[in-house]
């Protein structure tokens, strides 16, 4: 079941729906700039943080990858923000921005103790309400949390395979 979706107030339902649709591809846009991109790819990839610490140390870095963690989580922020203050519905972010909780889920089992432990106590809590404050939200996330402890396991499974011998050719003498 999806989010319920709401008109914002003293607008007409396809007035509202235009406005939303015009702001969902401008935030589109925004993604497709090509420095957002490399760092949506390292996020929505190579980025799998096991552990609050590992997440501290990530976004504590000062390194090229730190800032493409914060981009991207900040931009995924921005997003649910404008869903808490009526600019978009949660209805219409659920069915275009999959991404953001395939992103959300990385982070998603460290949240509490990085705030703690940067004294950060709203980082990224507006993702954290659009995610996890329906039904829906919660089932995906659900399942993406799946879908990355498999990648995770593989990533292991991979790593502690010896590695691969090249095959030699025998030449006839």
């Amino acid at each position: 079941m999806k989010p319920k979706a709401k008109a914002a107030r003293g607008s007409s339902n396809s007035d509202t729906a235009i406005r939303q649709a015009e702001l969902i591809l401008q935030l589109y846009e925004v993604r497709r700039e090509a420095v957002m991109r490399e760092a949506r790819s390292y996020v929505g990839g190579e980025f799998l943080p096991a552990s609050a610490d590992e997440l501290i140390a990530i976004v504590s870095a000062g390194s090229r990858h730190s800032g493409f963690v914060l981009q991207v989580y900040g931009y995924w922020d921005m997003v649910a923000a404008f869903v808490h203050h009526g600019a978009l519905t949660s209805e219409l972010v659920y069915d275009t921005c999959q991404e953001m909780y395939f992103q959300y889920a990385k982070i998603q089992p460290y949240l509490r103790d990085f705030r703690r432990k940067m004294n950060l106590p709203e980082w990224m809590s507006n993702i954290e309400g659009l995610v996890e404050g329906s039904k829906a939200g919660r089932k995906r996330l659900a399942v993406m949390r799946k879908n990355l402890a498999a990648v995770a396991d593989h990533r292991a499974a991979k790593a502690s395979a010896p590695p691969a011998r090249a095959k030699s050719r025998a030449t006839a003498g």
